[in-house]
């Protein structure tokens, strides 16, 4: 029985979600179309047209058995699931009953409700059969499960190769490579093959139950992996006995090192910093650049030509560009899409400078957080031509864009922003990776709180 709803995955989501709805519609066609055939005799008495009622009734009653019951948490094997489904739908139909005579709506053909009963049961198995081939299909196109491939040996292989390759895992595990038992003497190649493959077939996900004994003998391997946005994850060793006379069930329950999962891997903590994003850059929207924004806008006008917004392509998530909004503070130049901003640059504005100074210039990327292309809170997106040249120069620099870039981040609190060089870039990143590896919504309240703080009284780092 599933721990979450969603089971950290979006597929598991989508269908668990679809085939409530579809239950619900079903079930509602056939009761109304029951009544509709049996409409002299199914109702005696509708007094005051308390059954619009009883139907808010049944729909409410149902969502909230299912809940207790689990129904669409429970693994999606069509036996369960009709266990499950008859389960629910004997004590759904026992309290509807029982409500139908409270209210006093009397039935005269108790052979009615007979026919409802096996048309909505046999109903239940279609509904959630369908749902899961149509999605299945879908998943061919849009990939709505994570595409895995698997390598490695021992006892935790053929449990983990089980869990990967279940409907109720959110997987779906591409190839798997298992190796000879014992720690494999080639990993290097095998590991090289298998990001090569995940390269060509976009995989994101490797689960390795073999671990390599020093990670830095293959640092080229990787960084290769980390530039094209796949997680190596390593199985480890420590919690094997946890599993060893039992199923993985849950990914919750695969016993990953601690370098292979991030906070942000969870669904549930990716919803909470989406909700955070939205509420904060609706309330910055509305309340302050509602106004600001005309002003703003008239005072570049008068101080150069030009439009008012600069647009420029950032790197984001998964190193994806997306246009980044920003007030302009610069003349238009030949050297905007590819050199930073210096000190006491000759291309500032008068009102450029002010606005760099005090941050303004980025609100209008509260409406890239809107969108959903930028966070409130995550590393800073660069130029594209930089990105290219910090990932050769810099460790681990691509890492950062596992998540949506944002507006501000733990570096640019801590002072590291603007234009840098080689050995502070190289802090920034820490300091990025630090933050994605310790994320909390409370850790986002706080760098919002002294990104405000720094705003308001100023920053040395900051032109």
């Amino acid at each position: 029985m599933g721990r979450k709803f969603h089971k950290n995955s979006v597929y598991i989501f989508l269908l668990r979600l679809i085939i409530l709805l579809v239950d619900l519609i079903g079930l509602n066609l056939i009761l109304f179309s029951v009544q509709q055939i049996w409409k002299p005799t199914f109702l005696v008495n509708d007094i005051h047209g308390i059954t619009n009622w009883l139907h808010a009734f049944y729909n409410i009653t149902w969502i909230i058995l299912s809940y207790f019951f689990r129904t669409y948490e429970s693994n999606f094997e069509i036996g369960k699931n009709i266990r499950n489904s008859f389960q629910l739908f004997v004590v759904h139909s026992f309290i509807s009953v029982a409500a139908i005579f409270i209210l006093g709506i009397k039935i005269v053909e108790p052979n009615v409700l007979t026919i409802y009963a096996i048309f909505a049961f046999s109903f239940l198995p279609i509904s959630r059969i369908v749902t899961r081939f149509i999605l299945n299909k879908i998943d061919h196109f849009i990939h709505l499960r994570k595409r895995a491939v698997l390598i490695g040996n021992g006892t935790i292989y053929p449990k983990l190769f089980t869990y990967l390759t279940s409907e109720n895992s959110g997987y779906r595990l591409i190839k798997n490579f298992p190796t000879p038992n014992g720690e494999s003497k080639d990993f290097d190649g095998v590991l090289e093959t298998i990001i090569q493959f995940s390269i060509q077939n976009e995989i994101k996900e490797v689960f390795s139950t073999v671990k390599p004994s020093n990670l830095k003998t293959h640092k080229d391997l990787l960084t290769l992996a980390e530039k094209n946005f796949i997680r190596l994850r390593f199985v480890s060793n420590a919690d094997m006995h946890y599993l060893s006379n039992r199923d993985i069930n849950d990914e919750s329950e695969i016993p990953l090192t601690a370098d292979s999962y991030e906070p942000l891997d969870d669904l549930d903590n990716r919803i909470r910093k989406r909700i955070f994003d939205v509420l904060v850059s609706l309330f910055v929207i509305t309340f302050l650049l509602s106004w600001l924004w005309p002003i703003i806008a008239l005072l570049i006008k008068l101080d150069s030509k030009g439009p008012v917004i600069f647009k420029q392509l950032r790197s984001g998530k998964n190193n994806k560009p997306f246009l980044c909004f920003k007030f302009r503070t610069m003349i238009p130049n030949d050297e905007q899409e590819t050199k930073h901003a210096m000190r006491n640059d000759y291309r500032f504005t008068r009102i450029g400078a002010f606005l760099r100074k005090t941050n303004l210039d980025e609100l209008p990327q509260f409406f890239n957080v809107l969108i959903g292309q930028m966070s409130i809170i995550g590393p800073r997106p660069h130029m594209l031509n930089h990105t290219l040249e910090y990932s050769e120069s810099v460790e681990s620099f691509m890492r950062r864009h596992f998540i949506k870039p944002g507006i501000s981040g733990w570096a640019q609190v801590n002072g590291l922003r603007g234009n840098l060089n080689q050995n502070l870039m190289e802090e920034r990143v820490k300091y990025d990776l630090y933050y994605i590896k310790n994320w909390s919504i409370w850790v986002d309240f706080e760098i919002l709180f002294k990104t405000i703080l720094i705003t308001i009284f100023g920053d040395e780092a900051a032109y």
